[in-house]
């Protein structure tokens, strides 16, 4: 059995966990999809909008996260499938897939 330290999780073993390795994506990347989103949800220059930021704490509901999601897809020449566009919950997830997604097109 491996184990690793708990931080918050489970003591299952190793083969049980899920496990996620994810890389940062391009900061042009998320300055994109920072604009993307201030433009969808028609936000003022004083909020703040940056990788870190939820959609939710941004007033999205979920039409304007489907609507995020459309204005991605239409920027980045990409098709996000429902399943993966249910798990963007910030700029920086949204990224994230963009990049994935872009780079399995090109493959």
């Amino acid at each position: 059995m491996v184990s690793f330290s708990n931080m918050g999780r489970s003591n299952l073993p190793l083969s049980f966990r899920r496990l996620q390795i994810s890389c940062a994506a391009k900061p042009e990347t998320v300055d994109k999809v920072c604009s993307i989103v201030r433009k969808q949800l028609a936000l003022k220059d004083d909020i703040s909008v940056s990788g870190e930021s939820k959609f939710a704490a941004l007033g999205a509901d979920s039409l304007d996260t489907v609507e995020i999601v459309m204005g991605l897809e239409e920027e980045f020449g990409i098709t996000v499938e429902e399943e993966s566009a249910q798990s963007i919950a910030t700029v920086q997830d949204a990224a994230d897939l963009i990049e994935k997604l872009v780079e399995k097109t090109s493959a």
